[in-house]
């Protein structure tokens, strides 16, 4: 899939080339899960700025336009922002750094975890991760399937809020959350329609067969 110029690209669609996009979807998502888990146990400065640099390095090597990827994090900017204020005031400016560094962190190696593995290599780690989970009645098939489009998606859902926005402001509704949000909604009423429609056209069926494999 492409966007415009100038907007990021969604996750799952995945960089042709570039060393984060060779990697294999497995090992970049178990290194998140343990990124997720060491950041925390981080306690010295230094190294968690070195951590961050690492993180910030690894989202410039999805070879995203710079613009691009001010947009797509500007939000998380001002979340942090936030964060840092209140966590600030509340207990310590040191220990604000620290919460800050660990969430822009985390949210970094997701983007450029996200923005360089391809929807069919997440679909097949998570089928494979959630394989087990059919000895107690469950479909994996659906779940990954659920967890793939929801980590896919994501991104597009934020690509069609800028959107519309814009054109919203280009036509004097500035101050209209609700002009902005209804179409927001609309939209992505109709690419989950769109979605459905092309899986039913293709007979995607999850329904495991008699010797437990899925139907498709």
């Amino acid at each position: 899939m492409t966007g415009r110029p100038g907007t990021a690209p969604a996750a799952g669609a995945g960089a042709s080339s570039g060393v984060l996009a060779a990697i294999p979807a497995g090992y970049k998502f178990v290194f998140l899960f343990l990124a997720g888990i060491g950041v925390y146990l981080l306690s010295d400065l230094v190294v968690q700025v070195v951590v961050f640099a690492v993180a910030v390095l690894a989202v410039l090597l999805t070879r995203v336009p710079a613009l691009a990827l001010l947009r797509m994090t500007s939000g998380l900017l001002v979340i942090t922002g936030i964060v840092f204020v209140t966590t600030g005031v509340k207990t310590s400016w040191a220990a604000a750094t620290t919460a800050c560094l660990r969430l822009l962190t985390l949210c970094l190696f997701a983007y450029a975890i996200s923005l360089t593995t391809r929807f069919s290599e997440m679909l097949a780690l998570f089928e494979a991760a959630l394989r087990p989970t059919r000895r107690i009645g469950l479909n994996p098939e659906q779940m990954s399937l659920a967890l793939a489009m929801t980590v896919r998606f994501i991104p597009e859902i934020r690509n069609k809020y800028l959107e519309i926005r814009e054109a919203q402001f280009a036509r004097g509704l500035r101050n209209s959350p609700v002009a902005v949000v209804v179409p927001l909604i609309v939209r992505t009423l109709e690419a989950a329609q769109e979605i459905s429609a092309a899986i039913d056209a293709r007979c995607y069926d999850t329904e495991p067969r008699a010797d437990g494999r899925a139907v498709r």
